[in-house]
């Protein structure tokens, strides 16, 4: 049960990502051999080292001798491709999840139905290599668990398909919904959609989780620019065989002057900031008047941002911190195929033992939503298919 841990503070692609997992020890020749299969016309795939700004990297390159024969793909055609290729069955159950993703993403931005999307740049020959590629990555380096760093948001704007279009755009911006992100004055695109895809449905957000390293990864963007090492990391290890103890700040506020509908999007942006956890609680606070205590945990790391989330969003002019400590399970995730599609379970490991197990909320939800079917009853399909599984 290996651990992945991935740095993207500096950027996320997906050529990136699977240059990274190549780095880490998946092999280039198995990868090519399970995607030569497909029906996708001419190409090739090879690697390259290089230096950015002092950081040796490996970069991948896909080579696409004919791009004019490679048309922009309906959602339904590039799902029939990879539910009809001799993939394994987690890969695939990975790469349709990230695509799933993908195109709810994509009809959220151009107002249509999930089945009607077409893709543009996803759909190039290039970027259904890098899914399917990661995907079939972190079947070669057995990964069950992955976890990664909050995603930069960049700045400006980029060309695309539907012309010039501001950074992060519109697609990137969906898929980052509930996803904790970074603004830190660095101007182009920083992550991709394919990048944003892949990590957002296939890691939890964190910090690097206690395990023991067996080997490390570094992959390298196309761009080189000046002002950082265009990089994304990552780290492959097994995790700790026992609970794990660690530090965390708890921050509060009391307010009695914060009107009702206020309190959910104040929750979000908490979340949004990097907080572990966020609530409000009710509270009579002095002169007998009403109040609410909101509250947070966040990484000790991200403190001072979930702070600033909390004196932004909610009526306090102060918020009080202190560190603690908790004993938490270990934890990883698997996707698991449903009759509504597929969804994240969570489960949360004693020592060896699963003792928790959770299907992921957003899955659940976005499932039902799209099937036409209660929550409950697509909550309940996952445990039984994780139950079932080999």
């Amino acid at each position: 049960m290996s651990t992945l841990w991935i740095d993207a503070s500096a950027g996320a692609a997906g050529d990136m990502i699977c240059a990274a997992l190549l780095d880490a020890g998946g092999e280039l020749e198995a990868l090519t051999g399970a995607l030569e299969p497909l029906p996708l016309g001419p190409w090739s795939l090879h690697t390259e080292r290089v230096v950015r700004r002092g950081m040796a990297a490996l970069h991948l390159v896909v080579e696409d001798p004919t791009p004019e024969v490679h048309p922009h793909r309906a959602w339904a055609d590039i799902r029939a491709l990879i539910e009809g290729a001799d993939l394994p069955e987690r890969a695939r159950s990975r790469a349709l999840a990230v695509f799933t993703r993908l195109a709810k993403a994509e009809a959220r931005v151009h107002g249509t139905e999930v089945e009607a999307v077409r893709f543009h740049e996803v759909g190039a020959l290039d970027s259904i290599l890098d899914i399917l590629g990661a995907c079939l990555l972190l079947e070669q380096l057995h990964v069950d668990r992955i976890v990664a760093t909050p995603l930069p948001l960049g700045g400006g704007t980029v060309k695309t398909a539907h012309g010039l279009l501001p950074v992060p755009v519109p697609a990137v911006r969906e898929l980052l919904e509930g996803w904790p992100a970074a603004q830190d004055g660095r101007q182009g695109e920083l992550v991709t959609p394919t990048g944003a895809a892949l990590i957002t449905t296939l890691a939890e957000p964190g910090p690097m989780p206690s395990m023991t390293p067996s080997s490390t990864g570094t992959g390298a963007g196309t761009r080189d620019p000046r002002d950082r090492a265009n990089v994304l990391r990552v780290v492959l290890g097994e995790p700790a065989a026992a609970p794990l103890t660690d530090r965390v700040e708890v921050l509060e506020a009391q307010v009695d002057d914060m009107p009702g509908e206020w309190v959910p999007p104040c929750l979000d942006a908490l979340l949004a900031a990097g907080a572990l956890d966020a609530w409000a609680t009710p509270v009579l606070m002095k002169k007998g008047r009403p109040g609410l205590l909101l509250g947070a945990l966040a990484p000790p790391q991200l403190g001072d941002r979930v702070a600033e989330a909390m004196v932004r969003h909610a009526t306090t002019f102060g918020v009080r911190r202190r560190t603690s400590s908790r004993t938490v399970l270990d934890r990883h995730s698997e996707t698991v195929d449903t009759p509504f599609g597929p969804v994240r379970v969570k489960m949360g490991l004693w020592e060896d033992e699963v003792v928790q197990v959770a299907p992921e909320y957003e899955d659940c939800a976005a499932a039902a939503l799209g099937a036409g079917v209660p929550f409950s009853q697509v909550h309940r399909a996952a445990l039984l298919a994780w139950q079932e599984k080999p």
